[in-house]
């Protein structure tokens, strides 16, 4: 089973400009964004490219942009796998049900993007 199998919800592929604090690992520490595009999104995780190779298992704060909201979404979850994509590595995200994030906001709009356009 590959890691596009794993996931048992619906997604939804849709592209949202992905904003991802990284931590650095030199003498000075700290943070900096890496900005990266989503390839799908569900309820409970997204899959997004990125340039460089987040750790495993690495808690990530992130926030996703979509062309048709206002702000971005806040978001905290868990690295949960790393594919190497050509220079660029695909990485498999699991959103955490955490306070002081945008989680309502987000599952609200998964619904709403799952929803059929025609009700007719």
């Amino acid at each position: 089973m590959n890691n596009n199998e794993k996931r048992s919800e619906s997604r939804v592929s849709e592209q949202a400009t992905i904003f991802v604090e990284t931590y650095s690992s030199g003498s000075f520490g700290g943070t900096k964004v890496v900005i990266c595009n989503s390839l799908d999104i569900s309820a409970n995780g997204l899959q997004f490219q990125m340039d460089e190779k987040p750790e495993l298992g690495s808690i990530l704060r992130l926030f996703a942009e979509f062309n048709d909201q206002q702000a971005p979404m806040q978001l905290i979850g868990e690295v949960k796998w790393v594919v190497p994509q050509g220079q660029d590595f695909n990485i498999g995200f699991a959103i955490y049900d955490a306070e002081d994030t945008d989680i309502i906001q987000w599952k609200q709009l998964i619904a709403q993007r799952l929803q059929p356009e025609d009700n007719a």
